[in-house]
């Protein structure tokens, strides 16, 4: 949100703005989630009884983290933008200035 925010703050429009957040965040959101989702899925196949017990947390938490991936990437920006045409969004809290830098500006400095 603070990407999107911050790019509707410096005058991009919200449908491209929600759109190069997304991307900007992409690797991040994905790399996490999937490196959590691998360290989890051997849980998954465990036989043994006393992992019995964790199979159930393991698979909400799993299907939670994929869940939760997919809302991120896709339907938060697209609610935003949905939000915006409604004339239900503000960007005064979220100045050009705030938050981490955008890959551009990092390389151009």
């Amino acid at each position: 949100m603070t990407f999107l925010k911050r790019r509707v703050a410096g005058g991009s429009p919200v449908l491209e703005a929600a759109r190069r957040a997304s991307r900007d965040r992409f690797r991040a959101v994905l790399l996490t989630s999937l490196t959590t989702i691998a360290g989890l899925t051997p849980l998954l196949f465990e036989t043994s009884l006393q992992a019995q017990i964790l199979i159930p947390l393991v698979t909400s938490i799993v299907f939670g983290l994929m869940a939760t991936t997919l809302l991120v990437l896709f339907v938060v920006p697209v609610l935003y933008a949905i939000l915006d045409d409604f004339g239900l969004t503000t960007v005064g809290d979220a100045r050009p200035g705030d938050g981490p830098a955008p890959a551009s500006e990092v390389a151009a400095s």
